[in-house]
């Protein structure tokens, strides 16, 4: 039986998480959980599951979560609890649920203690994948990739030689927006980028999607996880996301990864690694769906596509500006004070005037604070335009 700490439990990758867990419990047992906010949904979590750590946010939860439970579990709180629980040695397997760049702590901590890390933060990949790889090489740590298209693409490299790919393809559904006309962009809302057509996610991953910067980003992580040329990783829009990628051989035989939609088939996977286990699914009826359909991507209509390849082509440290900028932007976006189609054009600014010399990252501490000046640059940018 493995013992499983899971970040980020309230979100959607950790729902799911536990829902696999719940279908597989002679497999797992869950040492500790970690929430920011959510601390009432912890604690219910925290009855039916015993772990014996949790971590909270804030002290006060941490405080609320000490009185109100009924058995006493390690308490703990704030970027400190999320460093001491992912070093924790009697830990097999960490999930990082984690949004953001918050993410980045407790995955670079396991794989720096040498744990198996199931990985669904895009952030922590983006913006300190070499050096991530690099503790991972260093301390027998291992990252499996969470996300439904690389988990695909690494499900699919099991088989290959790398000698013998000449390209890899991660397919989009193309969101909310892709046959829209770009002169109605000025007019979308967030609650109509937020209505993702095919899969249920948070707000900010939401409207990544809907401005393909996420199939940016994912184009960014595939090339760090896979040691890909960027340029020998394509996006295919696939509108019924039943293909989550494929790779092309050199004999021009192309081989390609299905299933439904539905989160719980990646997790499992990494969860089980090597091993493959049977899970409660829908059952992938192709006949039912009949046709799939395949559109190269429009890099015109969605910016930020493109801004993520270009970004890919020139290196550190223009990743890590890319995201930071980016969730500076979807925020203001969010909050209504600037419009969608503006959300590239402060991305490129950023990408143009933030100057910063420092490339190499030596540790977390000198990525986490250039990320703050970074998010703090892009915050003046809108606020000096509005």
């Amino acid at each position: 039986m493995k013992n499983i700490i899971i970040f980020g439990v309230t979100g959607s990758i950790g729902r799911s998480t536990l829902d696999i867990i719940r279908a597989q419990k002679n497999r797992f047992k869950i040492l500790g959980l970690t929430a920011k906010s959510q601390v009432k949904v912890l604690r219910k979590l925290a009855e039916e599951f015993k772990p014996s750590y949790l971590v909270i946010e804030k002290e006060a939860d941490a405080e609320y979560l000490k009185r109100s439970l009924s058995y006493s579990p390690e308490i703990l709180w704030g970027d400190e609890g999320l460093k001491r629980l992912a070093l924790l040695p009697s830990a097999d397997l960490v999930v990082i649920g984690i949004s953001g760049i918050k993410g980045l702590i407790p995955t670079y901590y396991a794989l720096k203690s040498g744990k198996k890390v199931a990985i669904a933060n895009k952030e922590s990949l983006i913006v300190a994948g070499k050096l991530l790889k690099k503790i991972a090489k260093e301390n027998q740590g291992e990252l499996i990739p969470v996300d439904s298209e690389h988990s695909a693409l690494f499900q699919l490299l099991q088989k290959e030689e790398y000698s013998k790919i000449e390209k890899l393809y991660l397919t989009a559904s193309g969101g909310p927006f892709y046959d829209m006309p770009v002169d109605k962009f000025s007019k979308i809302t967030p609650e109509m980028a937020i209505n993702h057509p095919t899969w249920k996610m948070g707000a900010k991953i939401s409207i990544d999607s809907a401005t393909l910067m996420n199939k940016g980003f994912e184009v960014l992580e595939a090339s760090v996880l896979f040691d890909f040329p960027i340029e020998k990783i394509k996006v295919l829009i696939h509108p019924q996301s039943i293909v989550h990628a494929l790779i092309k051989l050199i004999d021009g035989s192309y081989l390609a990864h299905l299933s439904i939609p539905d989160m719980k088939i990646p997790i499992s996977y990494a969860l089980n690694f090597p091993e493959r286990i049977k899970i409660p699914i829908k059952e992938l009826e192709l006949e039912e769906i009949g046709t799939l359909v395949f559109k190269k991507p429009d890099f015109q209509k969605f910016p930020c596509l493109k801004i993520a390849y270009e970004v890919g082509k020139m290196g550190d440290p223009y990743p890590l500006i890319l995201e930071a900028a980016d969730e500076v932007v979807v925020d203001a976006f969010m909050k209504k004070k600037i419009t969608f189609d503006k959300i590239p054009f402060f991305i490129e600014k950023t990408l143009k005037d933030f100057k910063m010399d420092l490339k190499n990252f030596k540790n977390i501490e000198e990525i986490l604070f250039l990320h703050k000046e970074i998010c703090f640059f892009t915050q003046k940018l809108i606020e000096e335009r509005y």
